[in-house]
This record gives C-alpha cells, sequence and structure tokens, in this order.
C-alpha cells in the first residue's frame, strides 16, 4: 500500500505552532489548494497540514500566509472523544517535505527547504 500525497498550494493563514508536553514542536495550518476548472469562481479546497520536530521550526520561522509551497507527506486520521462525549475525526496531511514554490526564494539564500528528507 502506499500513502504519498504531493500538493501545490499556498498557506490560507500563519502557521500556528505549539509544543507538546515533552517540548516537541508542532505546526499546523491551512493549504490552499485550486483544483483546475473552467469556472474561474471555484473555491479552493483548504487542506489541513501538520509539521513536527525541526519541520515544524522551520515553518514558524520562514512561512507566511499566502507562500506558495509544496508539501509532500501522508495522509492520516486522527480519532478522539471530545469533553461533551461526541466522537471526532479529524483527517490531515502530516508533511515530510516542504518546498517553496514561489519567486520569495526562503531561508534567506533563495533555496527551496527540503525538511529532514524522510518520508514515514
Amino acid at each position: 500500500m502506499l500513502n504519498h500525497v504531493e500538493l501545490l498550494g499556498r498557506l490560507a493563514q500563519e502557521p500556528e505552532t505549539r509544543y507538546t508536553q515533552t517540548g516537541t514542536p508542532v505546526a499546523s495550518f491551512d493549504l490552499a489548494v485550486q483544483v483546475p476548472s473552467r469556472d474561474k469562481n471555484t473555491p479552493p479546497d483548504y487542506i489541513p497540514i501538520v509539521c513536527w520536530d525541526k519541520q515544524a521550526e522551520f515553518v514558524n520561522q520562514y512561512l507566511t500566509k499566502g507562500r506558495q509551497i509544496v508539501v509532500e507527506g501522508r495522509i492520516t486520521t486522527r480519532k478522539w472523544q471530545g469533553n461533551d462525549g461526541k466522537n471526532h475525526k479529524a483527517v490531515e496531511v502530516t508533511a515530510s517535505r516542504i518546498y517553496f514554490a514561489d519567486s520569495n526564494g526562503g531561508g534567506g539564500n533563495g533555496n527551496n527547504y527540503q525538511g529532514n528528507g524522510f518520508m514515514d
């Protein structure tokens, strides 16, 4: 089985970075992905993206709302029970690599950032 996703889009909002109880950074943001269509008024899809460790730190430092990027990763599903007793489910992309796709460069050197280079 293969679980691999590549998305090209723009950050829909500023990334949110938080830390686990053990101090591991986690960054999340929505990626606005436009599906090719003849109808120019078709709204984009908003895909939730999650990054961990060094990639989370990179996202926090260099990515801003509107930035065009490519995200490689895998689809993950989380399930939990809320305080109200209802079951919840979230589907998101856990990023393994992030590349700049616009001409803004990045990281001060204009090169693409490839994260830690591993695929889970």
